[in-house]
């Protein structure tokens, strides 16, 4: 699978500059505009999505501004209000933000958004019941607003996703060639199937079944087959895709290739390409060729942005495991405030610490009372920190999850393989 999927990933997104730092869009084979979307209106989304992807927030909120004008001025579909949208969102769920102003802008931008974009797909759907596109975004629209509410209010956020997913399930209904809808269905597929039991009976009930097979199966046709929709399928694929699973594992490790190549600059990708291997499977990143890799993504880093800096001195922190003393560009600034990401230069010492006894050991032999005593209590301290950081709590179940399998004692590296820890999302 994996093979065959090196052929379809981010492809929406693939571009390249032109003279002038224009952006040139490629289109993938079987590419269609959907009803009522110009290609200029079209070209204009993509270019936002790659900004915003390639972590160059500025450019990205120039062309969605640009692209709501366009639609305003044309009375065109509102493409525009569901990117700014789903943009935001995903920028808020990950805590891409400096502080507690820019919290409240990105909120607000994204109430705003939400509102109009719903109000425009209304008064079209009044008129035309059955159309596609404006079924799409309505749907889109609703269901990313529905995420913000996952944690605190979750019967609301299980009402308005289903409703988002009536909507994007009818959108493609009328034209099978919507995958993008299909990212609201694999989202709510494995959430839900993850959530407590009265709330998948709740859905049994009225004749709604779930579960995450489904979920990623819907998740693949927008990752793969979709064209606003590719990169965020993907993101959402990572979350949920197995590293304990082979086959699993090669199709996540496909993704963060696809994304650290479309997108070189921003250091996101590197950084959770990075935590995983550290996480579930450790020996693969402690290479001269890791070393070698890791020190030439830096090199690429854009640091323009809260987001580049605070991703691009997370990635330092993790080379600096196989780099202990590195020259001034590839060392994390230790002033660095992280907010969320508190407790990653702890985690990467408890882990140091772990190797360097690791190493120590010979084959079959224990660590010492004194070292598993230490590593028990650095294991502690980084998920007490996860649990006071200002994490959502969905973020924060996953980075406990990595870190409690990070600091464990390796299998057959310490004699202590039944200490492993088998747990998933």
């Amino acid at each position: 699978m994996a093979a065959a999927l090196a052929l379809f990933l981010v492809p929406s997104l693939n571009a390249e500059s032109a003279p002038g730092g224009e952006i040139r869009i490629a289109r993938p084979t079987g590419y269609h505009l959907y009803r009522d979307i110009t290609r200029a209106q079209s070209d204009l989304a993509h270019q936002a999505l790659n900004h915003a992807y390639g972590s160059r927030p500025v450019k990205s909120r120039k062309a969605v501004k640009a692209l709501l004008k366009m639609e305003e001025a044309e009375g065109l579909p509102p493409l525009g209000h569901l990117l700014s949208v789903a943009i935001d969102v995903m920028g808020y769920q990950n805590g891409d933000f400096q502080d507690e102003e820019e919290e409240a802008a990105l909120l607000k931008s994204i109430e705003d958004a939400t509102e109009q974009g719903s109000y425009l797909c209304s008064r079209a759907l009044d008129s035309l019941p059955g159309h596609p596109t404006y079924l799409l975004i309505l749907g889109g629209i609703r269901g990313f607003s529905a995420t913000l509410k996952i944690h605190g209010n979750p019967s609301q956020a299980m009402g308005d996703g289903f409703q988002a997913l009536k909507l994007l399930e009818r959108s493609r209904v009328l034209d099978p060639r919507v995958k993008d809808s299909y990212m609201g269905t694999g989202i709510f597929n494995c959430t839900v199937a993850n959530a407590p039991l009265f709330v998948r009976a709740t859905l049994k009930i009225i004749g709604r079944s779930v579960s995450m097979k489904a979920g990623l199966e819907a998740l693949r046709v927008s990752a793969y087959k979709g064209q606003y929709t590719s990169v965020s399928s993907q993101l959402f694929l990572i979350q949920f895709l197995s590293p304990f699973d082979g086959e699993l594992l090669r199709e996540k490790r496909e993704i963060f290739r696809s994304l650290e190549t479309t997108f070189p600059s921003n250091p996101y990708y590197t950084f959770m390409k990075v935590d995983e291997s550290l996480c579930f499977y450790p020996d693969s990143f402690y290479t001269e060729a890791s070393r070698a890799e890791l020190a030439s993504r830096i090199d690429s880093f854009d640091r323009r942005n809260f987001s580049g800096r605070r991703y691009g001195n997370l990635v330092r922190h993790q080379y600096s495991l196989l780099n202990p003393s590195p020259g001034s560009r590839y060392a994390p600034d230790t002033s660095f405030q992280f907010r969320d990401y508190g407790f990653y230069p702890g985690f990467i010492e408890a882990l140091r610490f772990k190797r360097r006894i690791e190493d120590s050991l010979a084959p079959g032999e224990k660590p010492s009372k004194e070292a598993a005593s230490a590593l028990k209590d650095m294991r502690a301290a980084s998920l007490d920190q996860i649990g006071d950081s200002p994490m959502n709590p969905t973020r924060k179940r996953y980075y406990q999850w990595h870190v409690s399998d990070a600091l464990r004692w390796s299998e057959g590296r310490s004699g202590t393989g039944s200490d492993r820890a088998t747990t998933s999302r």
